[in-house]
């Protein structure tokens, strides 16, 4: 009897037993815990004079820290210098406190001996030394002054100065005010600046009227005109949330945030400052209800020294006019004027003004596929500078003088994911562009400063960062030092897989990461767990390698399959149709997708129990999670919503009407009026049938609290049982040990069916 009682008691004991085993075993993968057993993962390389003959960079080994010099004639290396001798020679110039070690060799502030490279002088500690790369040896230099006089010295990040310096403007309160370069003299140009409708940076906040400030717009060029474009946000409604843990006492703090629909959006208004005459004008900047007005900052250049551009867009989100400033006659013209169907999109599109405004670049989805055209300086259409069904994204560098143009590319490799970026060179009058960047795989680049070359690292989920150097046309000229696991594999560690699976339609082709646990028993099943994120604005499928990206590769570790996939409707970077698949349906867009997803994982590998799925995600991904449990409560089991915008009506205006769609109407009072009415998880309360848990936290200024205790307001009324959590003093981020644990116990104890006890789960103890 005493025996059976002792096998009852162990027996009752080994969920928690292994629940704890499993959380270590979590861990153990993390990239918390195996972050410093990767070398080499990133690369930089540092040019070396103007004409970029050679370069030099670093590497990690087991033992040293290298430092290496090419000469781009040759594409031969050799070592900078020595390692352990460096750190022999540095030990009489560190801090008795922490001798210098090969591993841990960090030069900085190197400049290079124009006669001989290998000759170098650098900072170390509080010394400045030199390095002969001849004899080996190192000498004590002597510092260079850093005190320079020049008119910006402290405290004049406040100050914006024209080119030449002649004059600089400032905000003094929430106004703006003109000075000579000199300080000698001054205007005050606006007197009608308030808080929400300010000439000054932070004019969302209270300002003391003396108080000096910097001021928004910017100079034009070289000339003495500066342009600025103000928010107005007076009339738009405020949202709350309370700081429940300030002391002594909670502390409510508002802020506007305008939502889809609402009567009163943010405003806008122009104003150019001529400095030679004193004055500051307004610009009639007038097109649709309520527009929205920027320069965009990502646009290489968007000024001249005679005119300035800026953006206007419909409140519709379907027309886009580029608008030229003629700082001499104080007008503004409109010059290329596009509507995007169904709505344009705002996260590729940019434009270029170049050689002094007599050529724009304009990207464009008109054809389907985000494209560049070239446009004269009034605006009249040159051709198309990339053509084909991919997609053109951001321009990395811009030759005039060569007419040509370094840009991103997304799906012109044929059997290539289409997620993957590459990198391509081709001129103003189009054609067949040059591939810079071969590799299977994602890519990023840094070019010379000359342009003739470009560093590329370029991995994959399933393949550690490979790192070259190519030319202009597209060799390969030298590889570099590759990212090295071994310790990783060592470890135990295994690469998840890069998987392609087929879309609801059963046509479009998906791509997404399987997370495995390394060590699966044969015959048992394993729970799935699908990580979301439908868009649109962006998918956060990792393509370049990611050690346990959003801690998917360690929740696989506790026993489950998990998986991530950009579905239709996610990223801007498959071309227009792709991008807005979900329009006009911003909750359910991206749930067929998962399940077939789901459904084709499950028949791939054996494994996977397509009877027990768990769902979860963050922000776009919280909502998403409760509009699949409460859509389809018979395939999804256990989910958990963090920060969830579940009801997109009082989410960020720009969100909603850009991707759900707003309509225009008129009034009663024939003015312009707007609706935007999106569905709600909330509706469909009354379907919930699985677990699930809600997470917020209560000062989240980006998907309010609202949303979540909205939809928690809706179980209750529908008597539904769920599991809620609300952080005190957690923004929208979360992302700490112990919000990743909530998930991974929650899934452990309803998927895996491991009890939980009063333990502390961040450590497990």
């Amino acid at each position: 009897m005493k025996r059976l009682f002792v096998f009852l008691m162990v027996w009752s004991l080994y969920p928690l037993c292994a629940q704890e085993s499993y959380m270590a075993r979590a861990d153990r993968f993390s990239s918390d815990s195996l972050g410093d057993l990767i070398r080499n993962q990133s690369v930089s390389v540092q040019w070396i004079g103007k004409d970029c003959r050679w370069f030099h960079y670093t590497s990690d080994d087991a033992d040293a820290r290298r430092y290496w010099l090419v000469d781009t004639r040759t594409w031969r290396k050799r070592p900078l210098f020595d390692s352990f001798s460096m750190a022999r020679q540095l030990a009489a110039y560190a801090d008795s406190s922490r001798m210098p070690t090969p591993k841990e060799l960090r030069l900085y502030g190197l400049e290079f001996d124009s006669s001989d490279p290998r000759g170098f002088t650098f900072d170390y500690n509080k010394y400045r030394l030199h390095y002969d790369g001849r004899s080996g040896e190192l000498s004590e230099k002597p510092r260079k002054d850093a005190s320079r006089g020049n008119l910006f010295s402290q405290g004049d990040y406040r100050r914006s100065y024209s080119a030449d310096s002649s004059y600089y403007v400032s905000a003094v309160g929430h106004d703006l005010m003109l000075f000579r370069g000199d300080g000698t003299d001054s205007v005050r140009l606006t007197h009608t600046g308030e808080r929400y409708h300010s000439f000054a940076t932070g004019g969302s906040n209270d300002i003391k009227p003396e108080a000096r400030g910097s001021a928004i717009g910017r100079w034009m060029g070289k000339s003495h005109y500066y342009l600025l474009v103000r928010e107005d946000k007076r009339e738009v409604e405020e949202l709350t949330l309370v700081d429940n843990l300030a002391r002594p006492r909670p502390k409510a703090k508002n802020y506007k945030f305008p939502m889809p629909g609402d009567k009163h959006v943010v405003q806008y208004d122009a104003w150019l400052v001529d400095a030679d005459s004193l004055c500051i004008r307004q610009l009639d900047i007038a097109r649709w209800p309520d527009q929205k007005v920027e320069v965009p900052r990502f646009s290489m250049i968007t000024h001249t020294d005679r005119h300035a551009y800026f953006v206007r867009r419909s409140r519709t989100c379907d027309s886009v006019e580029l608008c030229r400033v003629d700082f001499a006659a104080h007008r503004v013209k409109p010059i290329i004027r596009e509507v995007c169907k169904p709505a344009q999109n705002d996260q590729q599109f940019n434009f270029h003004v170049l050689n002094d405004g007599r050529d724009i670049l304009w990207w464009s989805e008109r054809t389907g596929y985000g494209h560049y055209y070239l446009y004269d300086g009034d605006g009249r259409l040159q051709g198309a500078v990339t053509s084909g069904d991919y997609v053109a994204g951001k321009i990395e560098r811009i030759d005039t003088l060569a007419r040509a143009i370094v840009y991103e590319g997304y799906g012109r490799e044929p059997g290539i994911n289409p997620h993957y970026r590459f990198y391509y060179k081709t001129g103003f009058s189009g054609g067949e562009p040059t591939l810079l960047t071969p590799g299977n795989g994602d890519h990023s680049v840094a070019l010379s400063p000359d342009g003739r070359f470009l560093t590329d690292t370029w991995s994959r989920m399933d393949r550690a960062p490979r790192h070259q150097i190519c030319d202009m046309k597209g060799r390969s000229r030298i590889e570099l030092e590759s990212c090295d696991l071994s310790e990783l594999y060592a470890r135990g560690w295994k690469e998840p897989e890069v998987v392609e699976v087929l879309a609801a339609d059963s046509v479009t082709r998906l791509y997404g990461v399987v997370y495995l646990p390394f060590d699966r028993e044969p015959g048992r099943k394993y729970p799935i767990i699908s990580n979301v994120y439908p868009g649109p604005h962006v998918d956060l499928v990792p393509q370049a390698f990611t050690l346990d990206d959003n801690y998917n590769q360690s929740l696989a570790q506790l026993g489950f399959v998990v998986i991530n996939f950009a579905y239709r409707g996610s990223g801007p970077w498959r071309g227009r149709d792709f991008h807005t698949f979900g329009y006009g349906n911003l909750r359910d867009y991206a749930l067929a997708d998962d399940m077939a997803a789901i459904r084709q994982i499950a028949a791939r590998y054996s494994c996977a129990d397509i009877g027990r799925v768990g769902i979860y995600g963050h922000s776009g991904g919280g909502f998403m999670t409760v509009a699949a449990m409460l859509n389809h409560p018979e395939f999804y089991k256990v989910g958990v919503a963090a920060s969830g915008n579940h009801d997109n009506n009082i989410y960020t205006q720009w969100w909603g009407e850009t991707f759900h769609g707003v309509r225009q109407s008129r009034g009663k009072d024939g003015k312009p009026c707007f609706e935007c009415r999106i569905p709600t998880n909330i509706e469909l309360a009354d379907r919930l049938a699985g677990r699930l848990m809600l997470i917020t936290g209560d000062m989240d200024n980006n998907v309010h609290p609202a949303s979540t205790f909205r939809l928690a307001d809706a179980l209750i009324r529908a008597r539904k049982r769920f599991d809620m959590m609300v952080i005190p003093g957690a923004d929208h981020g979360l992302g700490d040990r112990y919000y990743i644990n909530l998930i991974r116990y929650y899934f452990t104890e309803h998927l895996l069916g491991l009890p939980q006890q009063d333990i502390d789960i961040v450590n497990h103890n």
